[in-house]
C-alpha cells in the first residue's frame, strides 16, 4: 500500500497530480519533493486554466438551462484569440455531446481530495461528471491545446486519477459502469470507453505505482538542474540559484514574479509583442498552421545518436544511421555538412542540454536556453546551434536568440577559464556560408545584461502588447486569422463540422485582456 514517507507528519497529506504522476521518474527530485509536500513557493499566475475555467463555467450554465444546443453565455474577460479558441471548443462540444440528455453531478473535486487506500491527496482536473436519463454516469475530460489523443482513454493519466477520485465519491459500482471520454475540443477528436471493474482496478494500480515512485524519488530530493528550472516555483534555497528570492507577482499582474526568458520567446518578442503574449504568456492555442518542425527534429535526433555513439568522421556511420532510421537523401546531406564542421578531437561539454542563469535583481528573470552542443577545444567553449532552415542573420551576434545563449553560457566559460564562442551551423546544402561566429568579450557580455534588463523591463511595461500589423510578420504568425491586429487575416485552420450559428463570444469588458 502506498505510504507517506513520514507517517508521523501532522497537517494535510502530501498531494499528487496527474502532472507529478506523469513526470515522477524524470522531474527534478527537489522540485518533485516540494510539489508533493506542498512547500511554499512563487505564487505565479497560471494562465493555462483561463480557457478551461471559462469553458466549464459556460458548459455548466448551458446544462443548467438545458441549452447545450442553444446560445451559450460566456462570462469573463479574455483576448480575442482566446475567445476564438473558446468558440471552437463550444462548437465541438455542441456537435459531439448535444444529442445526449444529461444533468451535471457536482462531486466537490475542485480541490485535491483523499481516497481510500491512498495516503496522499489526489489532485488534477476532473472536468465534467454527468448522469443520463438511464442513470449511467459519464466522465468527460477535455483538451483545449490539441494534445495527442490517447489510443485507450482509460490509460490517460488524468482520466485514471479522475476515476479513482470519482469512485471515492460515487462508489465502485457507479464508477465501474461509467462512460468515459477524452475530447480534443479544438479538433473534434473524441475517445470513449466503458470503465468496467477491470478499468477501475487498473486506474487504482497505476496511480498507486505513480505515488510509490514519487515517494521513492523524494526520499533523496537533490536538485537536478535543466529544463525544469524554467517552470519551477521553488528556486529560493536551490543550490543551482544561490541568489534566488521568493518574488511573487502582484494580484493583477499577468506576469510571473520571475519572468522566464528563452531564445524562442525573445525572438517572438522582437517580432511582435502580441505574438509573445499569446504564445509564451497565455499559452493560447494557435489558430493557424505554422511551419512544420518535423524535419529539424529528425536531423537533431540523428545528430544526437551520432554524437552519443562516436565521432562523425566516418562516412559509413552516416550512411548506416540514415538507413537505419529510414531518413532521406536531404537528411544524409545535412549530416555530411555537419561532419565537415564537427570538431573531431574536441572534448564534449554537452549535447542537447539546457543551461539556466538567474538575474536576481529587479527586474527578476531567468534566462533558459536549450543548446544543441558545446565543445571544449583550444581554450574555447564552442557553443553550437544546428539550423536546418534559412539564414536570417549574417552575424550570430545580431540574433537575439544567440545573445541569450551567450549570456547564460558566459558564467560557465568563466568558471572553466575559457573564452566563449557562439556559432551557427546551417546544414542545408543551399546555404553557402554560415553567419559570422561570435566571441563576445567582457564589454559585449556587460552590454548583453543591459540589453536583457531593458528587454524584460519593456515586457513588464508593455501591456496590452499590441500587434505589429506588418504583412511580412503576420503572414507566418500562428494567430493571424484571429488576431485583431493581423495584417494577414484569414480563416482559422481549426476543423469544423459546418457553419455554426453560435455567434461571437464577447468578453464582459471590451478591453483587450489581460
Amino acid at each position: 500500500m502506498t505510504g507517506d514517507p513520514d507517517p508521523s507528519r501532522s497537517g494535510p497529506l502530501p498531494k499528487v497530480t496527474p502532472f507529478l504522476l506523469r513526470r515522477a521518474d524524470d522531474l527534478c527530485a527537489r522540485r518533485l519533493d516540494h510539489e508533493f509536500r506542498g512547500e511554499p513557493g512563487n505564487a505565479d499566475p497560471v494562465h493555462r486554466g483561463r480557457l478551461r475555467d471559462a469553458f466549464l463555467a459556460a458548459a455548466l450554465d448551458a446544462h443548467e438551462r438545458d441549452a447545450v444546443l442553444g446560445p451559450w453565455r460566456v462570462a469573463g474577460r479574455r483576448t480575442p484569440e482566446e475567445n476564438a479558441a473558446l468558440e471552437q471548443a463550444i462548437h465541438w462540444y455542441r456537435h459531439l455531446f448535444g444529442d445526449r440528455s444529461v444533468r451535471v453531478v457536482e462531486l466537490g473535486l475542485d480541490r485535491p481530495t483523499e481516497a481510500a487506500g491512498f495516503t496522499a491527496r489526489l489532485g488534477g482536473w476532473v472536468d465534467l461528471v454527468v448522469v443520463g436519463d438511464d442513470g449511467v454516469h459519464e466522465l468527460r475530460q477535455f483538451d483545449l491545446w490539441a494534445g495527442d489523443a490517447p489510443d485507450d482513454v482509460l490509460t490517460h493519466p488524468a482520466v485514471r486519477s479522475a476515476l479513482v477520485r470519482i469512485a471515492a465519491r460515487l462508489g465502485d459500482p457507479a464508477t465501474e459502469s461509467m462512460l468515459v471520454s477524452w475530447t480534443d475540443l479544438l479538433r473534434g477528436v473524441r475517445r470513449e470507453a466503458r470503465c468496467g471493474a477491470a478499468g477501475l482496478a487498473a486506474a487504482r494500480a497505476a496511480v498507486h505505482a505513480g505515488v510509490d515512485l514519487v515517494v521513492a524519488r523524494t526520499a533523496h530530493p537533490g536538485a537536478e538542474p535543466g529544463a525544469d528550472c524554467a517552470t519551477c516555483r521553488f528556486r529560493k534555497g536551490c543550490p543551482e540559484f544561490p541568489g534566488a528570492k521568493t518574488v511573487r507577482a502582484g494580484r493583477r499582474d499577468p506576469l510571473p514574479g520571475v519572468l522566464t526568458v528563452t531564445p524562442t520567446a525573445l525572438e517572438s518578442w522582437t517580432r511582435c509583442a502580441r505574438l509573445w503574449r499569446d504564445q509564451h504568456l497565455l499559452g493560447t492555442p494557435p489558430s493557424d498552421v505554422g511551419a512544420s518542425g518535423a524535419h529539424g527534429q529528425r536531423v537533431h535526433a540523428l545528430l544526437r545518436a551520432l554524437h552519443r555513439d562516436g565521432p562523425c568522421e566516418d562516412p559509413a556511420r552516416l550512411d548506416e544511421i540514415v538507413l537505419a532510421h529510414g531518413a532521406d537523401r536531404r537528411v544524409l546531406d545535412e549530416l555530411r555538412n555537419h561532419a565537415r564542421r564537427c570538431p573531431v578531437g574536441a572534448t564534449t561539454f554537452g549535447h542537447e542540454f539546457t543551461q539556466n542563469r538567474l538575474h536576481s535583481r529587479p527586474p527578476h528573470f531567468l534566462g533558459s536556453a536549450r543548446l544543441d552542443a558545446a565543445w571544449i577545444r583550444d581554450g574555447v567553449l564552442d557553443v553550437r546551434d544546428y539550423k536546418t532552415g534559412g539564414v536570417w542573420h549574417t552575424r550570430v551576434a545580431d540574433d537575439p536568440r544567440a545573445r541569450l545563449q551567450a549570456w547564460v553560457m558566459a558564467p560557465v566559460a568563466e568558471r572553466l577559464g575559457l573564452a566563449l564562442r557562439v556559432r551557427y551551423e546551417h546544414l542545408s546544402s543551399e546555404t553557402v556560408d554560415d553567419p559570422e561566429e561570435w566571441e563576445p568579450d567582457a564589454d559585449d557580455l556587460a552590454g548583453l545584461e543591459e540589453w536583457l534588463v531593458a528587454t524584460v523591463t519593456a515586457v513588464r511595461s508593455g501591456a496590452p502588447w499590441g500587434g505589429v500589423a506588418e504583412p511580412d510578420v503576420c503572414r507566418s504568425c500562428r494567430y493571424r486569422s484571429v488576431c485583431t491586429d493581423s495584417a494577414a487575416p484569414g480563416v482559422a485552420t481549426w476543423p469544423r463540422v459546418d457553419a455554426d450559428d453560435l455567434g461571437t463570444v464577447h468578453p464582459d469588458d471590451p478591453r483587450d485582456d489581460p
